[in-house]
């Protein structure tokens, strides 16, 4: 809905506490397509692990109210975006343009290469995001406590895993060339703690776990189907009636699950823009 917009501008959040940029994110987050309302604790947790730069990361006001932000995550020389929403009763009025310029202008200020997000390919954010230099890189998949209750298949013979070190576990995936997205890049799974990495005989495939072999999936690789066939059915047992992965690349474990029954509840587009 179109609104009479005056006195608009755009700062860091540098200067905001827990509490505020909480409120912020549950209110712009409002009518997304899931539910994305975080307490505190989890808001805390998810600016820690993200390693989000508050110095860095911007918001935009319309008389002197938060409408929008965007949270910048920094590794190295390259930037990505944990969050970023316009306030349900401010969009559609080209404010969503303003804040990711100015976001991309500070990235520029501290030298970044790149920046990285991710997008539902339904929605219509990616078209701006498209309008203001970011290009699509690849589908990722997104498989959200996804049923497995029928999956059965009584001609694929579970092969022993090994419970290996976290370092010789990326290690091997180093070695099997996976291009990680964000979220699964080395540094953001370190950040989980209490791992547990697993690997195949042949050390072409392997899986990460959090807490324990039952608990949240972080990570999974093979560099062949071999190896997606002896880690794979494992993982799948250990899952029980649901399977949640995050972030999966038209890979061999996409290709493997896609042919059991197992499609991905979303499909996300993973974009980039070239900073100059």
């Amino acid at each position: 809905m179109k609104i009479n917009i005056k006195n608009v501008n755009v700062k860091t959040l540098e200067d905001f506490n827990l509490q505020e940029i909480t409120e912020m994110w549950n209110r712009c987050w409002l009518g997304y397509y899931y539910n994305m309302a975080y307490k505190q604790e989890h808001m805390k947790a998810w600016l820690a692990l993200s390693q989000v730069s508050l110095s860095r990361s911007v918001a935009i006001f319309v008389d002197n109210r938060v409408v929008g932000f965007t949270l910048l995550s920094i590794d190295n020389k390259d930037g990505w975006i944990a969050g970023t929403c316009i306030d349900p009763d401010y969009r559609r009025n080209g404010l969503f343009t303003v804040l990711l310029r100015s976001q991309l202008n500070m990235a520029k200020s501290i030298f970044l290469k790149r920046i990285y997000l991710e997008v539902l390919e339904q929605n219509y954010a990616r078209k701006i995001y498209q309008s203001v230099g970011f290009v699509d890189v690849r589908q990722l998949n997104v498989y959200r406590a996804q049923s497995i209750a029928d999956f059965n298949d009584k001609m694929l013979q579970i092969h022993p895993v090994t419970l290996i070190s976290v370092d010789e576990y990326f290690r091997n995936r180093n070695h099997a060339f996976f291009n990680p997205a964000w979220q699964r890049r080395e540094g953001y799974l370190r950040r989980h703690g209490n791992l547990l990495a697993y690997i195949n005989q042949t050390k072409t495939a392997g899986a990460l776990f959090a807490e324990e072999k039952s608990g949240l999936l972080l990570d999974v690789w093979s560099s062949n189907l071999a190896g997606t066939e002896e880690v794979l059915p494992t993982i799948l047992q250990w899952s029980g009636a649901s399977f949640s992965l995050t972030n999966q690349p038209n890979d061999w474990i996409s290709t493997f699950l896609r042919a059991h029954g197992i499609n991905p509840s979303a499909k996300q587009q993973e974009m980039c823009i070239e900073l100059s």
